[in-house]
């Protein structure tokens, strides 16, 4: 058993999925699943760094908070 479900093409090409995409599978209860997909922002656009003994994340192509808020949300299935 390898822990696999199947999802209908058209829902798979609705939210971008493949193979690699990572998903959340939460139980509701009675019987009822959800099934989040977990999105991350491209790491080739973000650099850490330390300074001053602070530590922190820049956005090479900056970011407007309010996407990143509504990005986070999204993720969280709270959109």
């Amino acid at each position: 058993m390898k822990g696999q479900i199947t999802l209908p093409p058209v829902i798979r090409k609705k939210y971008d999925i493949c193979k690699n995409t990572p998903l959340v599978i939460e139980d509701m209860g009675n019987g009822e699943i959800k099934v989040k997909v977990k999105r991350a922002i491209d790491h080739d656009l973000i650099q850490y760094y330390e300074k001053n003994g602070s530590v922190g994340l820049h956005f090479k192509n900056g970011v407007d908070p309010q996407i990143l808020i509504d990005m986070i949300n999204k993720i969280d299935g709270q959109d």
